[in-house]
């Protein structure tokens, strides 16, 4: 865990809303120490994630978020139902069906954990690190 931005949560509302609620919360909660320059994968991650468990998943839901420094950003999204998304390969001319694929370029990792009652589907997001900040630079050591 992040010793400068605590772990949050949001429960979301399941309506056409959420995503932009969502980017709000992350607006007020992102770690600028240590993911400044990932916002906004986390932008759009967020709001695939959580445009998901609107369209396809079942209430309540919750977006959870949390900073582990150099370990990167975890960002996760519970609803009710139980089926995990699925990684679908879609032709150019598809008008939908790329959200999740999104994901899975924007993360480091992801996966869906099932628990009783639904599950959370999350999303690890690598932060800053010395020398791969635009504009930065890795410094000697003294």
């Amino acid at each position: 865990m992040c010793s400068q931005t605590p772990a949050a949560a949001l429960d979301l509302v399941m309506d056409a809303t959420a995503s932009r609620r969502a980017r709000r919360f992350l607006d007020e909660h992102w770690c600028t120490v240590h993911a400044a320059s990932a916002r906004p994968q986390a932008d759009l991650v967020v709001t695939e994630l959580v445009s998901n468990a609107v369209r396809h998943g079942a209430p309540p839901a919750t977006l959870t978020l949390d900073c582990a420094g150099a370990a990167g950003v975890t960002v996760g999204v519970s609803d009710a139902d139980p089926h995990a998304p699925t990684l679908r390969h879609v032709t150019p001319d598809a008008l939908g069906g790329r959200g999740i694929a999104l994901v899975d370029v924007l993360s480091e990792d992801w996966g869906v954990d099932p628990h009783p009652g639904g599950k959370t589907v999350w999303s690890r997001i690598l932060g800053d690190v010395p020398g791969d900040v635009p504009g930065g630079e890795e410094l000697p050591a003294r």
